[in-house]
């Protein structure tokens, strides 16, 4: 015999089925809530985030203007103090000795190496620029490296004898592709500044190796105190970001081999230990290595 539903029991399901409409409204209620709180949430964490990445990269323009005005002051007294030798050079010449003589031919040549020096850094200031700007266009021959490396050696050969330091380099007949001037000038810079960390009586190694890959390295280690991580860092810093009574020709040196070894698409790096000397490594990339005996 079928059931038959009284009011009390249809009454009590109604309200069951009220409750429950009641209970999933508040549920949906709540839920759309929370995924407004959400994102709301969201929102201002995006606006944080976009306010710091503003305020980070405010603070990279402001360093990046105390870098420009860093160098450029540090570039105006490495400009300055040449010009200024020159002029008192000349003002000798003039007053004192005719330029016959032993001591006017010495301070001719002088006032031709102070000149010399001062083209050089001019030129390096405005070729780093235009690499910086995407303005260098690369003008690559083929060279014989050793050539290059003979030619760097020969012009510091001087001053190496000078002071009892001896230099350690084999041929290996490597053939490369690049522009010569600029590779020329790396090598007198690394060897210069190898020299300089060298005392007097110590020795310098020039090591040359192709890896599996086909590229080429070149290391010039010096027989100097070495670097720390930290000072190795600061070295190879874009020029002007040290402090401008830390900031030298060293620094600009450096930053335009980095540079221009980085447009060939290979590196220029250092590596070091604190009372083991240092490396300076050239890494040119396989495509820019000819041939190898």
């Amino acid at each position: 015999m079928p059931s038959v539903a009284t009011p009390e029991l249809s009454s009590s399901r109604a309200k069951r089925a009220s409750y429950l409409r009641g209970y999933v409204a508040r549920y949906e209620r709540q839920c759309e809530e929370d995924e407004a709180e959400l994102a709301l949430r969201r929102s201002r964490d995006e606006a944080q985030r976009a306010a710091e990445r503003a305020r980070e990269a405010q603070a990279e323009a402001e360093a990046a203007t105390r870098a420009k005005a860093a160098f450029m002051a540090t570039m105006s007294r490495e400009l300055s103090a040449p010009l200024a030798a020159i002029v008192n050079l000349a003002q000798l010449l003039q007053a004192e000795e005719p330029a016959g003589t032993p001591r006017g031919q010495a301070a001719a040549a002088e006032i031709g190496a102070v000149a010399a020096h001062l083209r050089d850094l001019i030129g390096d200031v405005l070729e780093l620029a235009r690499i910086g700007a995407g303005e260098t266009a690369l003008v690559e021959e083929d060279l014989n490296l050793d050539s290059i490396i003979a030619d760097s050696l020969n012009a510091i050969d001087a001053r190496a004898q000078a002071k009892g330091v001896t230099v350690n380099f084999c041929p290996t007949a490597t053939r490369v592709r690049s522009n010569g001037r600029r590779l020329r000038r790396i090598f007198d810079d690394v060897l210069m500044l190898a020299l300089r960390s060298t005392p007097a009586g110590g020795g310098i190694a020039i090591e040359l190796f192709e890896e599996r890959e086909g590229g080429l390295m070149l290391s010039v280690i010096d027989g100097g105190a070495g670097m720390t991580p930290s000072e190795v860092n600061a070295a190879l810093q874009p020029v002007g970001a040290a402090p401008i009574e830390r900031a030298d020709t060293r620094q600009l040196s450096l930053a335009l081999a980095k540079a221009f070894m980085e447009l060939q698409g290979g590196q220029f790096f250092i590596e070091s230990v604190p009372g083991s000397g240092t490396a300076a490594c050239i890494y040119l990339p396989p495509r820019s290595v000819r041939r190898s005996a």
